[in-house]
């Protein structure tokens, strides 16, 4: 692709947050999906490769370290996120594969599911839920080292990738560990905000996305019906 060329972009299907982000990710792109525990980071993942396919005809593959397909289909359906995409997105639940390959071996094992499935389906959109379970799986002996071969072998492979991280409650200091916050082309950041004592809000936010001009506050972030839209946050505190 020249310099004079735009670059493909997927938007994340989130009303009222692609016009704020440039349009949506560029191609080819690494991008983390960060956050605490309960802030929808796997839904919203999943959301954006199933309207990617239901809109745009785009394939997408979802693996899931941590969760079951059968379970992680059931609570998309549950959802609402069911049906159109059908053929255009596939969950690799690699639940087999780490019990018969965990250890440095097991990379080797994932990589080549991942390029395999790549080979058959020709997908364009990867997620990888999550990162941190990624790291354990593989038990990286060098993790800056690790990390940076890991990202580099994602680059390579030509797609748009989103990757789960999950973040600790409180200050935040990191999105991601062992420098993936650096490597990554983008951070979308969710948070859990307390309003009142009783009152606790979703906010997101896009912290930063090369090649791209992108708000920089957060927003309200909640479901309405089977979608996912965002509001002009009137205080973060």
């Amino acid at each position: 692709m020249s310099s004079g060329e735009s670059r493909t972009k997927y938007k994340t299907y989130v009303q009222g947050f692609d016009e704020n982000m440039g349009g949506g990710i560029p191609q080819g792109h690494i991008v983390l999906l960060a956050g605490e525990a309960g802030t929808m980071k796997s839904s919203l993942a999943y959301y954006m490769l199933f309207m990617n396919g239901k809109k745009d005809g785009v394939n997408g593959l979802y693996i899931s370290l941590e969760q079951s397909k059968r379970s992680l289909l059931r609570q998309m359906e549950n959802m609402g996120f069911r049906g159109e995409s059908l053929g255009r997105v596939e969950i690799l639940d690699v639940g087999e594969m780490r019990k018969n390959a965990e250890g440095p071996g097991w990379l080797d094992t994932f990589r080549f599911a991942v390029s395999e499935t790549k080979r058959r389906m020709n997908y364009e959109l990867l997620v990888i839920d999550s990162l941190g379970a990624l790291e354990l799986i593989s038990n990286f002996n060098r993790p800056r080292e690790d990390m940076f071969r890991l990202f580099e072998w994602l680059r390579s492979l030509d797609i748009t990738t989103l990757i789960v991280s999950e973040m600790p409650v409180g200050p935040y200091t990191s999105y991601g560990s062992h420098d993936a916050d650096f490597l990554a082309d983008g951070i979308i950041h969710l948070r859990m905000v307390e309003d009142s004592e009783s009152e606790v809000h979703r906010r997101i936010r896009c912290v930063k996305m090369r090649e791209t001009d992108h708000a920089t506050c957060y927003f309200s972030f909640f479901k309405k019906d089977s979608s996912f839209c965002v509001t002009r946050a009137i205080t973060d505190f």
